[in-house]
This record gives structure tokens, C-alpha cells and sequence, in this order.
């Protein structure tokens, strides 16, 4: 795919040529400026709101200076479009609808970007950002495995768990590597994590509050081979503070765990 690097004045050539013809070989221009090209339009699904999405993409500056790719490292990333999880509003507006396999540009306006402000050092203010993106994979997302809520039990601390599946006997102890995949989600069902969008397992020592507190006990009580949903009161996860534009203050989480192995 050709980077865009286009100078103003390249780009106001490419919207004369784009008015005459009518249609710019699929270009769109979205009431708040967003300017969409299907440089390939994709033949697979369908991105929509909370797809998971695995991308390659570059995005330049009006200057023709890249200010990150994945393409060189060869790394797509995966990401979830319509959820307002990105940085940059023009590029998860401007990825719904594309299809898998498509290849897609976007110049993005500073009201759909870093505004007039920029990133002091990083993005100039008051610039257009052009980025261009291959989609490589869609996935949805999971959903919360089913329970009866009236089943779980409580441990002393407030922590609630539901066993599905039983494991071995053996059992994780203080600063043992342990291997899990997960998802998590709020209470409303939104799934704001998972291992199994990354197809990785998630490993760490359990014990020494490398994680919430939650995950240290309820998977210190877990076997391997085991499955379970924990249920995470606010005070033994993100608390008051919350987790970014993520996880809002005071919200008890869910997390449905498999403890794979223990290392």
C-alpha cells in the first residue's frame, strides 16, 4: 500500500480531482470531515461496533513523517472499533465497515484527532493525520459463559466464584508461574479484555500482586485444568480510580478464567 504523504497542496489537488469525478474510486467524505478510500475493498466480514479487529496500519503527519507503524515490525495489533478505545475518533469511526482482507486510507481532521493542541513534541496541533490501514482479521467478541448467580459462592473477603469445570488437585502456590487465559467484563456484559482475542495465554507469578487482588486469591484457589468466573467486588480490583476509559470507579468485575498450567 502507497503511504499517504501528502502536502496541502497535494491534497487539495487530490479533492479537485475527487470533486470532478464524482465518486474519488471510493472515497467518502463524512459530515465532520472525515475523508474514507477503499484502496481494496475486502471480501470477508464486516467490521461493526465491538469487533475485534486485528490491523496493520501507518500513520503519517501532513509532512510525510511516520509516527507509527506496525507494518515494519510486521506486528498487526488488534483492537476493538466502536467502543471509543482508541486515541484518535476519526480512525475507530473510519474503521467501521471495512471487511476482512480490505485495505483502507483515512485523513483524519484535528477535530477528529489531537485538536488544535496536538501532542506537545509528538503530533503538531491543527494538522491532518493520514493513516492507512489493512484489516486482517475480525473477531467478536466473546461472551460471559452461562451461571446461575444464585449458585456462587462467597469467600470471606467478598470474592464470589462459580466452578464449570474441575481440574486436577494440583494447585498454584505463592510465586508459581502460572499460565490463564480470561475475559473479562462489567456487569453490563461489555467485555473490556481477553486473552483468546490474542490467542495467548496470559502468564505471571500468582501471589505477589502482580495482579488485582481478586486474581491473586481466586486463582490461588484454583487447580489446573480448572475453569471458573470470578466475581470481583470494586475494592479487590481497580477500586475507586477505575482503569483508564476502560473500567469505570467502584465496578465489580467478572472474569471467566481458565487456569492452564502451572510452570
Amino acid at each position: 500500500m502507497k503511504q499517504l504523504t501528502f502536502t496541502l497542496s497535494a491534497f487539495f489537488l487530490v479533492f479537485a480531482l475527487w470533486n470532478c469525478t464524482g465518486n474519488g474510486g471510493g472515497t467518502t467524505i463524512t459530515d465532520e470531515g472525515l475523508e474514507i478510500t477503499d484502496e481494496e475493498a475486502g471480501t470477508g466480514d464486516q467490521a461493526v461496533d465491538g469487533d475485534f479487529l486485528t490491523i496493520h496500519f501507518r500513520g503519517t503527519l501532513e509532512d510525510g513523517q511516520v509516527f507509527e507503524s506496525t507494518f515494519e515490525r510486521e506486528e498487526p495489533i488488534v483492537v476493538q472499533v466502536g467502543t471509543g478505545q482508541l486515541p484518535i475518533r476519526g480512525w475507530d469511526e473510519g474503521m467501521i465497515g471495512m471487511r476482512e482482507g480490505g485495505k483502507r486510507s483515512l485523513v483524519i481532521p484535528p477535530n477528529l484527532s489531537f485538536g488544535e493542541e496536538g501532542v506537545p513534541g509528538f503530533i503538531p496541533g491543527g494538522e491532518n493525520i493520514y493513516m492507512d490501514i489493512e484489516l486482517v482479521s475480525i473477531m467478536k467478541p466473546p461472551t460471559p459463559w452461562e451461571l446461575d448467580h444464585s449458585e456462587l459462592e462467597t469467600m470471606e473477603s467478598g470474592l464470589q466464584y462459580y466452578i464449570h469445570e474441575e481440574g486436577s488437585d494440583e494447585k498454584p502456590e505463592e510465586g508459581d508461574m502460572i499460565s490463564v487465559h480470561y475475559s473479562g467484563f462489567l456487569e453490563d456484559g461489555t467485555m473490556f479484555d481477553s486473552s483468546q482475542l490474542r490467542n495467548q495465554t496470559f502468564e505471571f507469578q500468582v501471589g505477589l500482586g502482580q495482579v488485582i487482588p481478586g486474581w491473586d486469591q481466586g486463582l490461588m484457589d484454583m487447580s489446573a485444568g480448572e475453569k471458573r468466573t470470578l466475581v470481583i467486588p470494586p475494592e479487590l480490583g481497580y477500586g475507586e480510580q477505575g482503569a483508564g476509559q476502560v473500567i469505570p470507579p467502584n465496578a465489580t468485575l467478572i472474569f471467566d478464567v481458565e487456569l492452564v498450567s502451572i510452570n
